[in-house]
């Protein structure tokens, strides 16, 4: 098999699966939601990437509060962010 021929190969699985996709979006929702676990996972067991406080300045009325605040803050956030997800594809 040459380049060429591996190119038109995964162009092609690409391609169906972006027309897969756009016939059934209510399965961006679950990825979506995957993510958002994968976050609350990492807010959970205190990963430096999942905690970081970074909205710039959008969530000034959090701005006084101790890191230990901000992650539960965090939590509440994409718990019920995940939970709108998922209910949102299995109700709907």
């Amino acid at each position: 098999m040459t380049i060429i021929g591996i190119y038109e190969a995964l162009n092609g699985k690409a391609e169906s699966f972006f027309e897969w996709a756009q016939a059934h979006p209510k399965y961006g929702l679950l990825f979506a939601a995957v993510l958002l676990a994968v976050w609350l996972l990492g807010l959970l067991f205190r990963w430096k990437w999942a905690c970081r406080w970074q909205f710039w300045g959008k969530l000034w009325l959090f701005d006084d509060c101790n890191p230990e605040a901000h992650r539960r803050i965090q939590i509440v956030l994409v718990g019920v962010a995940l939970v709108a997800c998922l209910t949102m594809f299995f109700v709907i």
